[in-house]
């Protein structure tokens, strides 16, 4: 089975169909020079909310009409509400029954819209190696050990990441135990790159320079003009160049630690934007200093968790520590100040591109790794657990909050999406009792929010630029289907040749490291939405075999409505340095009722199909309990099945049968003449998620035949409308 690297994003249809939002008209901003940000007018806030009794105790048994939320003072109309999932099998919380009930409207004149039904938890362990010290990952091991073994149960999907140099997938979603043991088994291995070490050397080194330089801010007048003194502002301008320096290195690795961590965090919680469930992302790290460049990214993680309703929690994995350092200044005095012409050390590192004022007062300080951990948390409606050397426990708590957790949707009465903060305040009817949510969010639709790093738009520089040299090969392929509400869902696969790509070998493993960018624009300059993210595997040496045998696969689903886009999408092979640029046109005309078919996707690799949540449609590329995989290179070897896949919409229903009657041929040309005999085949069942089509998913055999070039011939015949649809796609056997 080939190698397949895909994003989140491809779970979103294995949970369920996305929520319902409005669409309205768009509005693209510009915060500042190094960031983009485009929005989308949409009306749709959700809200997770929590309850607890006067003695501490969650209250899980609150029905919709319960609840009023207000915004900006004004009062909001809850339209959608789901119950908490406490009850299940772990016996948290106090609801009982109430854990598995349907989703209530939440009001009855006029009727609420229902939302679909939602799984149980989707949990996303994070492990931060960049700052977690390899000497405390036992504890973060034996706590995450303990939480798989006692916690999670049969309604929950959890996943395990770990954040290196980029975004490792160690364990897709499951609740497969076993699994998600093995997983954490591998993350020991994660945190070998972590980066306190070096940290705490630098901050050693600049309070020495500091206490060395100090005797010069008191020296007298006298002693200043003496050859001595002289000798002492020269020392002392000599430490305050070393001392620039370490600041400027000590904002180097703060950038190090802090770019991967928040746009993996980012990336993971844009994926489950239009997975339902209760969302709940727990990152296990250290602490980091995200300097004054990064604030835009620190927002943005910020807003797309928000839109995502995904709540962030943190567990500080060091545990109980004996002291930290003290200040309380915001930006503290430099010890050479006071020496004639020496100045401030920050001032002209500030003026050089190193350390500024702003830097250094995140650095130091009581606990100032800490702000941005609880920031991300407190401001996505989670929490940041510190000072316990028992993961488990804290683990627990979390447990126990986010089972107890109801969601609330409404559609704002302020259509004004201009992002701007805007409180939230929830009241319940049950007296003496405490909510617990995120204190509000910045109006930014939840339809889009795109930040692009300077680093992304000089990416994005070359899908256009005249003098691009695309040096690592790729291919595309785009498949429309039709979802609910009139829109589509169109998963985009990108194939890069396993030999155009660099493996690094890693003790008994290969590495490969793939940055991926996928841009989508409606019109010229509307970004629509912005997919990809940075990807380091270690390979096995049977999945490096199986890439050998195969290529490189990504494929990530993209929601869109009907119109025009165009897709700018950048791959670049961090090892070798190759990078490829492409843009592609994507038309999505509006649904009708005239019989149809969907491009056709061909294939040779299939794998069982993940089972979808009752009420959920699936994934538009399964069916019969078979998944497969597009293979936009179109080459396939004589030993290959050439497996054929697309949908049919709008066929005709017999009256006698109650059943649609759509018959397919299929027939295989070389050089115009038939290469084999047309195979025909009748279509009867209609699936009904997430809109009525029939699908068609057969494979032909291609042994015997020789290489060479290749037309499959697809008719599709409603027998009882009497229309016809025909295709036709090209295909390779190679040697």
């Amino acid at each position: 089975m080939s190698l397949m690297l895909r994003l989140l994003v491809i779970l979103t249809l294995s949970f369920g169909a996305a929520r319902p939002q409005s669409r309205q008209s768009k509005e693209p901003q510009k915060r500042a020079d190094d960031e983009e940000v485009v929005k989308v007018r949409s009306h749709l806030v959700n809200v997770d909310v929590s309850v607890k009794d006067k003695k501490g105790n969650y209250v899980n048994d609150l029905k919709a009409d319960d609840f009023t939320v207000f915004e900006n003072g004004v009062r909001q109309k809850v339209e959608f509400f789901n119950p908490p999932l406490a009850g299940n099998a772990t016996g948290v919380g106090s609801a009982g029954a109430a854990a598995r009930e349907k989703p209530q409207p939440a009001a009855a004149q006029p009727p609420a819209r229902a939302q679909g039904p939602m799984t149980g938890n989707v949990i996303s362990l994070v492990l931060d190696g960049l700052t977690t010290d390899p000497s405390n990952m036992k504890r973060v091991r034996d706590g995450a050990v303990k939480y798989i073994r006692e916690q999670v149960t049969g309604t929950d999907e959890v996943a395990l990441f770990a954040v290196t140099g980029g975004l490792q997938l160690l364990q897709p979603f499951t609740n497969d135990k076993d699994k998600l043991l093995a997983a954490v088994d591998r993350a020991s291995a994660a945190s070998t790159s972590s980066k306190n070490f070096e940290q705490r050397d630098i901050e050693e080194n600049i309070a020495r320079l500091r206490e060395a330089s100090a005797g010069a801010d008191t020296a007298d007048t006298a002693s200043l003009t003496s050859q001595g003194g002289a000798e002492q502002i020269m020392a002392a301008m000599i430490a305050a160049r070393v001392l620039q320096e370490y600041l400027r290195l000590r904002t180097a690795l703060g950038l190090q630690q802090a770019r991967p961590i928040l746009a993996a965090l980012a990336a993971i919680c844009e994926a489950q934007r239009t997975i339902p469930g209760k969302k709940t992302l727990v990152l296990f790290s250290q602490g980091f200093v995200s300097p004054e460049v990064l604030d835009w990214q620190v927002q943005s993680t910020v807003d797309i968790a928000n839109r995502a309703n995904v709540a962030i929690y943190v567990i500080d994995s060091a545990g109980l520590k004996a002291s930290a350092p003290q200040s309380g200044a915001y930006a503290p005095p430099s010890p050479l100040q006071g020496i004639a012409a020496v100045g401030r050390p920050e001032t002209r590192a500030h003026t050089e591109g190193g350390e500024n004022e702003f830097d250094q007062s995140r650095f130091e300080g009581s606990n100032r790794e800490h702000d941005v951990l609880y920031r991300i948390s407190g401001d996505t409606g989670g929490k940041f657990v510190r000072g316990t050397n028992d993961i488990a426990k804290g683990l627990a708590r979390i447990d126990d909050e986010i089972r107890s957790r109801y969601t609330l949707a409404y559609q704002s009465t302020d259509a004004n999406f201009d992002g701007g903060f805007r409180k939230l305040k929830i009241e319940v009817r049950r007296p003496a009792t405490q909510v617990i949510a995120r204190s509000g969010y910045y109006a930014i639709a939840p339809d889009q929010i795109v930040p692009l790093s300077p680093e992304e738009k000089k990416l994005l520089a070359n899908v256009m630029s005249p003098d691009s040299n695309s040096s690592l090969p790729l291919f595309v392929e785009m498949s429309p289907f039709r979802s609910q509400g009139g829109r589509y869902v169109v998963p985009l696969a990108l194939e890069v040749p396993h030999d155009a790509v660099q493996f690094e070998p890693k003790a008994d493993r290969r590495r490969m490291q793939l940055d991926v960018l996928v841009v989508v624009r409606e019109g010229q300059n509307n970004i629509v939405s912005r997919l990809g993210g940075s990807f380091d595997v270690l390979l096995t040496e049977e999945q490096y075999q199986s890439v050998l045998n195969n290529n490189v696969f990504y494929r990530q689903d993209m929601e869109l409505a009907p119109g025009a886009y165009s897709v700018d999408m950048v791959v670049r092979d961090r090892l070798s340095g190759k990078t490829a640029a492409r843009r592609e046109k994507l038309v999505l005309p509006e649904a009708d009722t005239e019989f149809s078919m969907t491009d056709v996707v061909l294939s040779r690799h299939v794998e069982p199909a993940r089972s979808a949540p009752a009420g959920s449609p699936g994934d538009v590329l399964s069916h019969g309990g078979a998944l497969i995989s597009p293979l936009p290179s179109r080459e396939f070897s004589a030993a290959d099945n050439l497996i054929i896949f697309f949908d049919l919409y709008n066929a005709g229903v017999d009256a006698a049968t109650g059943r649609p009657r759509a018959k397919v041929t299929v027939t295989l040309l070389r050089d115009g003449r038939p290469a084999l005999k047309p195979i025909a085949y009748e279509l009867t069942e209609t699936v009904s998620e997430p809109v009525p089509h029939l699908t068609f998913a057969k494979f032909i055999s291609l042994t015997g035949l020789a290489p060479g070039k290749y037309t499959a011939v697809i008719e599709a015949r409603d027998s009882v409308a009497r229309k016809l649809a025909k295709q036709q796609v090209s295909f390779v056997i190679t040697k």
